[in-house]
């Protein structure tokens, strides 16, 4: 009988060690890519092209610079060099962007090639912005208008910035079911909370950019919100789809700007 109490002993001991067995899950990352986030704009002077990498998905998002690529970029084959200004940040002030015209971008790095085009679509501007209530008429957000032209293929994209702020939310738009028309749309940014320091209140200043951009760059925005992205850089596996070729994660975009600010009442 003693022997049988202790065998019941030794059970239960073993059973309470099982119990606190830790299981160590091996997650595979996605390979680790360059991200090329290149940018020229109708507004003198700005011809841009950040260069950086991914980070696997549990990492932090501080994404360092990539040092010593050589950036180029053509406006009708006139070629310009970007030097580098500060670690992984490539500009130029020389080429003023024209609507109507295609460029094309070049990045070097080590053994690597990318390369990607884009052309600059005819301006659209913000012709309307005021806020209005949301749903539950608890919070306020953006409300923009534009005339979208007739018989022309528009992409938009809505960038946010209150009190000189840049708000992360992702916003796009195009005219497959609006073409010709006045367009109204609501930003909501996804605010619930008071303390949301996203939330806009009286007093706060508000502006919002309209942006043009083409299809391919529409479908780089388009895609990176349905993946779980936001206004910033790429962790991967966060795979947007890219007009960049070589196998690089980004985009390269020739747009317009057109702006308006408000304070809120």
């Amino acid at each position: 009988m003693e022997h049988i109490k202790r065998l019941l002993v030794c059970l239960v001991i073993l059973s309470l060690c099982s119990c606190q067995k830790v299981i160590d899950l091996k997650l595979n990352d996605a390979d680790i890519k360059y991200v090329v986030e290149g940018i020229i704009t109708n507004e003198p002077g700005v011809c841009k092209v950040n260069l950086t990498q991914s980070k696997p998905f549990y990492e932090n998002n501080q994404f360092p610079g990539i040092r010593g690529a050589i950036v180029t970029v053509k406006d009708n084959d006139v070629e310009f060099s970007l030097p580098e200004t500060q670690p992984g940040v490539y500009e130029t002030n020389l080429i003023n962007g024209t609507p109507g015209h295609v460029y094309q971008l070049s990045v070097a790095i080590n053994n690597y090639l990318f390369t990607a085009t884009s052309k600059m679509p005819s301006p659209v501007l913000l012709d309307t912005l005021y806020v209005s209530n949301g749903p539950f008429g608890e919070f306020k957000f953006a409300t923009v208008g534009y005339n979208d032209p007739a018989g022309v293929s528009n992409s938009y994209r809505f960038v946010q910035y209150l009190n000189g702020v840049k708000d992360p939310a992702i916003f796009w738009q195009n005219d497959e079911f609006t073409d010709g028309q006045k367009v109204l749309i609501q930003l909501d940014t996804g605010v619930d909370k008071k303390d949301d320091p996203r939330n806009i209140q009286s007093g706060d200043t508000l502006t919002i950019e309209m942006i043009g951009i083409d299809e391919a760059v529409y479908k780089y925005w388009y895609s990176l919100h349905f993946n779980g992205g936001d206004g910033g850089n790429i962790a991967t596996p966060a795979n947007p789809v890219t007009n960049v070729k070589g196998g690089a994660l980004g985009y390269f975009t020739a747009q317009t700007v057109d702006r308006k600010s408000v304070i809120v009442p």
